[in-house]
């Protein structure tokens, strides 16, 4: 796909000419690729260009800057991996919204109760290639993945007809 400023160049000299938003992304699309721009995308553009704002920098992101501290959420969670993310808002003095995105930041989930982190750590990984092999050889030595039954959660009726000669 094509830089995003370089496609905004393109919007501008189209505006210049006098064109249409719409024509202006139907051209770049030809041009760039099928999914270069977006008609409405061209259109936001020129909304702008019409308003006198010649500036091709996109504005970095919406809303305020946060001034969260994480170092606090992340003292919180050591002390108590119970607690709940009401209870971290409540004394974070933050919303709910706000610790779970902090949380998603911080790469934690919650599993059985306890806040920890969603990456497996190296012991993680070395338990559960020692775990792995112990059943491979297991298996090779007395087949028992034979004998277990699978399945989900679905009921499955077995009917054996047997079909008479008419």
């Amino acid at each position: 796909m094509a830089d995003e400023e370089h496609i905004r160049h393109c919007m501008l000299y189209k505006f210049q000419l006098g064109r249409k938003a719409s024509e202006a992304a139907k051209n770049i699309c030809s041009a760039l690729g099928q999914d270069a721009v977006s008609a409405r995308k061209c259109q936001h553009w020129f909304e702008k260009f019409r308003e006198g704002n010649f500036l091709l920098d996109d504005k970095s992101g919406r809303g305020h800057v946060s001034n969260f501290d994480q170092e606090a959420l992340q003292a919180l969670l050591v002390q108590n991996p119970q607690i709940t993310q009401q209870e971290l808002a409540t004394t974070l003095n933050c919303s709910q919204k706000t610790i779970s995105n902090q949380l998603r930041a911080l790469g934690k989930v919650q599993k059985f109760g306890k806040w920890v982190p969603h990456e497996l750590t190296d012991n993680n990984r070395n338990q559960r290639v020692t775990i792995c092999s112990s059943l491979l050889s297991r298996q090779n030595r007395l087949p028992f993945l034979e004998r277990i039954v699978t399945g989900d959660e679905q009921w499955v009726l077995y009917v054996n007809v047997k079909r008479r000669p008419q």
